[in-house]
């Protein structure tokens, strides 16, 4: 297989790391407990064009990238704000600085996809205005539902799934990337 990066393959590339990632909300609004699996989910569909990308683009940046176009992106679409792009983003970054200490994709792609935690933050940081917005898109029996899963425990329950479908996503890519 040749490994040739072009704009264009990057780019495209890029778009399918949104498109998995952003893909993985609807599944959010079966039930508040999916919603919480939401950047995991985003973080296990988003390994293939990672890892993809990850053998081309050996240079810093990649992380960085990805992040960004995901954050302007669900910025443009009105599902982040700024504060939460800059969160998204600092994990992109995050990742490209570890990527260059280690070049190893299973420590630094789990980095990049805790930064998919961003869009759904302000669970745990604007608890009433989190739950004012559920209550407005999708119901109150929803928001009520949400209440409870608004601790910390919860927060690293998501977290620790975050790292763990990344990683397995990054070891499934590996395998169907050579």
């Amino acid at each position: 297989m040749e490994k040739r990066l072009t704009f264009w393959s990057a780019a495209g590339f890029a778009v399918l790391y949104f498109v998995a990632v952003f893909a993985a909300e609807f599944i959010g609004f079966a039930h508040p407990v999916c919603w919480l699996l939401v950047p995991a989910l985003g973080a296990l569909l988003g390994a293939i064009p990672y890892r993809w990308l990850s053998e081309r683009w050996r240079s810093f940046g990649l992380g960085t990238v990805l992040s960004a176009v995901l954050g302007v992106l669900m910025l443009a679409i009105g599902e982040m704000d700024c504060t939460r792009l800059a969160i998204c983003v600092g994990f992109g970054l995050l990742s490209d600085l570890l990527r260059l200490a280690v070049k190893n994709d299973c420590i630094t792609y789990p980095v990049l996809a805790i930064g998919n935690i961003a869009s759904i933050i302000y669970m745990w940081t604007r608890k009433e205005w989190y739950l004012q917005g559920a209550a407005d898109e999708v119901g109150q029996s929803y928001a009520d539902a949400m209440a409870p899963l608004q601790t910390t425990l919860w927060l690293c329950i998501a977290l620790v799934a975050i790292v763990v479908l990344a990683e397995a996503g990054i070891w499934m890519a590996k395998r169907m990337i050579k």
